[in-house]
């Protein structure tokens, strides 16, 4: 459950730091609860918020400021490198299954 929880702020981060646009939760809705997430990040200083519209809907809308920039990087660095060792580890037990 903690790998998946990761990933989808490892996700969400990356588009938001990519596209440097102002999303919603509706935007990500292929993760279920994506405001969980939005607050777990933003509580991480890695993420800001503010009230906007899409269409006549009233909506939080969140993006990486550019203060944040830095600090989002430097995260989303981290974990590239985590999944890095994590694959190279998974590779070392198989061949070490093999052997």
């Amino acid at each position: 459950m903690e790998t998946k929880k990761l990933t989808h702020k490892y996700n969400i981060l990356k588009i938001l730091y990519d596209t440097r646009l102002k999303l919603t939760a509706t935007d990500f809705s292929y993760v279920s609860n994506a405001n969980q997430y939005f607050v777990e990040l933003e509580n991480q200083g890695l993420i800001s918020s503010e009230w906007g519209t899409k269409g006549k809907s009233k909506v939080k809308l969140r993006f990486v400021a550019k203060k944040q920039r830095e600090k989002a990087k430097k995260y989303l660095d981290s974990y590239s490198k985590l999944q890095n060792l994590k694959s190279a580890e998974n590779g070392q037990s198989a061949r070490d299954e093999k052997s």
